[in-house]
């Protein structure tokens, strides 16, 4: 029986992101398994990074050029200032370009199955029409998250009429659930890649690998670690990553003293499992999460980590105590304390280490891909 054509949609495609390291495993993976497969991103990003060295899936950007960044009108007529309109005008001609570019992507073969990967890719696919598609939607963030924002009911409004929406933990699938959205599972990200073996933990190297933005709570981290007690002097922390924060982080940083002059900062990699093998601890100090990726890897490279008790795909990747570390969110001074458990100890940091690549062991890609041939099979009605 043939297989059915797939697509996948998100937001971009290009970026150094767990959203996009998922589509593109995602998307070699069912390649891989025989169906025709086609990777579309909404908007470019620069630069552009290379996820798949030899992808077997075909992969399209909708729009070439650089995407106008909203603008806020200031002052009762500032919508109508001319560099306000051009930048409206350009943003409207781009969304009616890209919903083009989409209908004709989705005639070019027969109908089959669309996995949308985020809600603004979601709205596109809306406009553009997907009759005789069938469309998994997902969504990567916790319920309390987009209940806290616009994303509840932009996900209301856009999944309400799909096959099936995919998230990423049993609670948050319950939650979505009783907010009005039925037809949820919840399903597992898969792993990008599964170390031989784990990390050697003879260091003395704190690893944080993200995004410098308010809900990733680096700042938090930087509080932490400045609480931390002077024996811990031979530690140093990296923080790997960009973003909006970045030159509060470092100032923040350097009003630390002798323990700001142990912390380094260090640009994205596409290649996160070379930092996080030769790192000897994870820090997650987010206020909001979804399933982190990052989290998942580590442990899978058996780093032990500490992270925020931030969201339910925290708790289902970490039993603390057990296999990770648990902080309250937001607390810097417990924080410091569980950093000071794994710092102090490498016994401490064996354990939970091998416990961490255990536990994990489910997300690998094979076994998640499995999850995901049924899921397909299950929407088509096996066709």
């Amino acid at each position: 029986m043939a297989k059915p054509r797939i697509i996948i949609i998100a937001n971009n495609i290009d970026e150094i992101g767990g959203a996009q390291r998922i589509v593109h495993v995602l998307g070699q993976g069912l390649a891989e398994r025989g169906y025709q497969t086609e990777l579309i991103g909404i908007v470019p990003h620069t630069p552009k990074h290379l996820y798949v060295v030899d992808p077997a899936y075909q992969s399209t950007t909708l729009i070439s050029e650089t995407w106008p960044p909203p603008i806020t009108p200031s002052g009762i007529f500032g919508k109508y200032r001319p560099s306000v309109r051009r930048r409206q005008a350009t943003r409207a001609r781009l969304r009616a370009e890209a919903i083009n570019r989409l209908r004709e992507e989705l005639a070019t073969g027969p109908p089959g199955v669309i996995i949308c990967a985020q809600l603004w890719a979601m709205e596109y696919l809306r406009a553009a029409g997907f009759e005789w598609w069938k469309v998994i939607g997902q969504y990567h963030a916790s319920f309390e998250a987009a209940a806290s924002g616009r994303d509840l009911r932009r996900a209301l409004r856009n999944y309400q009429d799909v096959s099936t929406v995919a998230l990423l933990s049993a609670e948050d699938a319950a939650q979505f659930a009783d907010a009005g959205l039925k037809n949820v599972r919840w399903l597992p990200n898969p792993l990008p890649y599964w170390p031989v073996k784990g990390a050697a933990l003879r260091g003395n190297t704190l690893t944080y690998l993200g995004r410098f933005s308010a809900e990733k709570g680096a700042e938090i981290l930087l509080d932490a670690w400045g609480r931390l007690d002077p024996r811990f002097s031979h530690w140093r922390l990296q923080l790997v990553g960009s973003g909006p924060l970045e030159a509060a982080l470092r100032k923040q940083a350097a009003a630390l003293g002798p323990a700001g002059e142990r912390i380094m900062f260090l640009p994205p990699v596409e290649d996160p499992a070379r930092v996080l093998l030769a790192s000897d601890a994870l820090a997650l100090p987010s206020l909001t999460e979804g399933f982190p990726l990052v989290l998942a890897e580590a442990m899978a490279c058996g780093l032990p980590v500490v992270a925020a008790d931030c969201a339910p795909g925290v708790r289902v990747l970490i039993r603390d105590g057990v296999n990770g570390l648990l902080a309250g969110r937001g607390d810097a001074r417990d924080f410091a304390e569980q950093l000071t458990k794994v710092m102090d100890s490498v016994e401490l940091r064996e354990r939970l280490g091998a416990a961490a690549r255990t536990s994990v062991e489910y997300l690998q890609a094979p076994l998640v891909l499995d999850q995901w041939e049924s899921l397909i099979s299950e929407v088509t009605g096996g066709h």
